[in-house]
């Protein structure tokens, strides 16, 4: 029977680092892993960045699978199963998840004796914490509700009280196991102590869906200068891009790619080392496409 961990988060709260590592893990004890990352956008660049680190990956792109997607998810479990005989599978859904009937699809007959969750992950960022559940209170409380693994990150970034982070956590789910560390310290024995917390809760099916949000996908063909980069992380975060509460994507320089990462306050630029286009994903509750069309061409 394969393993299936769920890794649940909002947008930009750390999934696929955490993935990542959870993988590494894996291998490092002889198990056979694959990891399947839904993306809400038209860009599968978390599974770019999976793969550039060594393993196998598989995406699912387009739209979330607890609704427009729904079918894929099942299909894409048993693929995998019979392509790549894991002993465990590391499954990301979209940052805007909701747990609304995928205890179903787990029961559709192809899936049936051949997967079953072993764990349920959720990461919780700290340095956004209190704005994106102020902002997506029913997603952030949805995800919370329905892990029996919290993870808290950004702790080295955060300066909220993580105590009442931790609080806030608790009282939306008591029997949740939370992992306050900084992941840069984690050690083997960090993992086997959350891995050793089994209890599955029983998901809930109360949250909305999320047609407030909505998604667009450009692809520049000019190349970015630093100070042309500068600029349109003043524009997105200024509000003049629309309402986003994240960006993500891949722009070349004249040096080398650099992966893009913005969640709300958050922002990350490193080298990026995988094969890919330029390609930026906004997400957002108002997204201006003709100001951003405009920035990208133009500039």
């Amino acid at each position: 029977m394969v393993k299936l961990d769920i890794i649940s988060g909002f947008l930009g709260a750390g999934k696929t680092t955490f993935a990542n590592m959870l993988l590494r893990h894996y291998i490092n004890y002889g198990f056979r892993p694959v990891y399947i990352v839904n993306e809400f956008g038209q860009i599968g660049l978390d599974a770019e960045i999976i793969k550039a680190d060594g393993f196998d990956a598989v995406e699912i792109e387009g739209g979330c699978i607890c609704c427009t997607l729904k079918d894929d998810i099942g299909a894409a479990l048993t693929k995998v199963i019979e392509a790549f005989s894991p002993t465990n599978i590391v499954f990301e859904p979209s940052g805007i998840f909701i747990f609304d009937n995928f205890a179903e699809i787990l029961k559709e007959p192809q899936l049936q004796g051949k997967c079953e969750v072993q764990n349920v992950f959720t990461v919780v960022d700290c340095l956004n914490f209190i704005k994106s559940q102020a902002m997506f209170g029913s997603f952030i409380y949805n995800q919370i509700k329905n892990a029996s693994l919290i993870l808290l990150s950004k702790l080295e970034k955060t300066k909220h009280d993580v105590e009442e982070i931790i609080c806030d956590v608790k009282n939306i789910n008591p029997g949740a196991f939370i992992m306050s560390k900084i992941w840069s310290e984690w050690g083997d024995e960090d993992f086997l102590a959350l891995l050793s917390n089994k209890t599955i809760p029983q998901m809930e099916h109360h949250a909305r869906h999320h047609n407030s949000l909505q998604s667009f996908t450009a692809k520049p063909e000019k190349q970015f200068t630093q100070d042309k980069i500068d600029r349109f992380l003043a524009c997105c975060q200024s509000g003049a891009f629309g309402d986003l509460c994240r960006v993500k994507g891949v722009v070349k320089t004249d040096k080398r790619p650099i992966l893009l990462n913005i969640a709300m306050t958050d922002v990350t630029l490193t080298e990026f080392t995988g094969a890919s286009e330029q390609s930026l994903t906004f997400i957002g509750q108002t997204i201006n496409e003709r100001e951003i069309r405009f920035f990208l061409d133009t500039q």
